[in-house]
């Protein structure tokens, strides 16, 4: 750690980064000015395609003394196909927090919203990294139960306190820019290299015992600049709804874990739990939903509804569409039948499908898998008759 980082009164900087998804975006601008109403926080667009956004983010930086904006206009999707150019905006927050000698980068993605924030949180992160002389990012996110499940979390040297199996670095969270500096770290075009890289350099992520930011579940994405699904809009404040003074006590007690399904709560909708924080694109969820059948019994094959944001007589008075998520013909449907078809596709063709002989047609079938593909064509020809002397034709 440089000379210039202190921990008498640490300087922290949030960072929220987004691109598009309008609702979403200044959902977690709203939440984290907040959360935290007196701290220092830098706004970044990377290149959103909706000026209506933009100009929104602007109004609201020029309305407030500690928050900057930065509109940037280029978002490269070449460089990845999911987020663009999503980690070249993170370290343009990187280099503003480091020239202006901040102690503390929260980083933020526009898909989240900031529940909660005090200076326990601080202090109790600063203990962690003076612990733990490898870690420079400490997760404020909230998980779901089904990262147990998936075994993506393991006991760090700290008892009651998680970190990350497969990352020496992740996009989101509580940074040590002192140890950023020192160390020359940098973020890559893909999540993944930089993970790995900084694991095999001994490097971990810890998981905050108290977390702070809650993914939205079951969100829509932005895919190559094109929105994928549907935002979830209400009249409410913000999309989940904020958490008590008590619900945040009883967080911080000890030997107490808190999941995303206890505090995450759809403010005005509902969805189903556990919860996934990422778009809907393959059956991983019902590998989890298997998995936590087999260790926890059969009522935990199918997932339950997060109700606790409405009442039931709007449940019950509403007609469709309501707003819920996912899309239950997508989940029960759409995304198995296309895993159905992938693994149809990746079979072996059988052999009324071959290129050779009418469908049907044993005999060619057989025919087909004597001859090998790379033998030279063969002439066919009939049958000659049995040389049997009673069948020859003497002249």
């Amino acid at each position: 750690m440089t000379a210039r980082h202190s921990w008498r009164n640490p300087r922290v900087l949030h960072v929220i980064v987004g691109h598009g998804l309008p609702t979403y975006f200044l959902n977690a601008v709203r939440s984290v000015r907040a959360a935290v109403p007196l701290d220092e926080i830098l706004v970044i667009d990377n290149a959103s395609p909706d000026e209506a956004l933009r100009q929104e983010l602007s109004r609201i930086g020029k309305a407030d003394d500690r928050m900057q904006v930065v509109l940037r206009d280029v978002n490269d999707f070449h460089l990845n196909g999911k987020v663009g150019s999503l980690y070249a905006a993170y370290e343009v927050a990187i280099a503003y927090a480091l020239e202006r000698h901040y102690d503390l980068l929260h980083l933020v993605q526009a898909d989240f919203q900031m529940l909660w924030w005090d200076g326990d949180v601080v202090a109790k992160s600063l203990e962690l990294f003076e612990a733990h002389p490898n870690c420079v990012n400490i997760q404020t996110l909230l998980l779901s139960k089904d990262k147990l499940l998936a075994n993506e979390l393991a006991e760090s040297t700290t008892p009651g306190v998680f970190k990350l199996r497969k990352y020496g670095l992740t996009d989101t969270g509580l940074y040590h820019l002192g140890r950023w500096e020192t160390k020359g770290l940098r973020f890559d075009d893909d999540e993944r290299v930089h993970a790995q890289r900084y694991l095999d350099d001994g490097m971990e992520v810890l998981c905050h015992p108290w977390p702070t930011d809650a993914p939205l579940p079951w969100p829509a994405a932005m895919r190559r600049g094109r929105q994928k699904g549907r935002e979830v809009r209400t009249g409410k404040p913000f999309l989940l709804r904020p958490i008590s003074p008590e619900t945040i006590a009883g967080m911080k007690q000890p030997a107490c874990r808190t999941w995303l399904e206890d505090v995450c709560i759809p403010w005005g909708w509902v969805c189903l739990t556990p919860m996934l924080v990422t778009t809907l694109d393959s059956v991983d969820y019902w590998a989890l939903r298997y998995r936590d059948m087999k260790e926890n019994g059969l009522s935990h094959l199918l997932p339950g509804l997060e109700t606790r944001g409405v009442t039931w007589g709007q449940l019950v008075r509403s007609r469709p569409p309501f707003q819920h998520r996912p899309s239950i013909t997508q989940l029960f449907f759409t995304v198995p039948a296309r895993q159905v078809g992938r693994r149809l596709r990746s079979l072996p063709r059988p052999w009324y499908r071959s290129s050779r002989g009418s469908v049907g047609s044993p005999s060619q079938a057989t025919h087909d898998v004597a001859v090998s593909p790379s033998a030279p064509p063969t002439r066919c020809f009939p049958a000659s008759p049995p040389k049997d002397s009673q069948h020859v034709r003497r002249s």
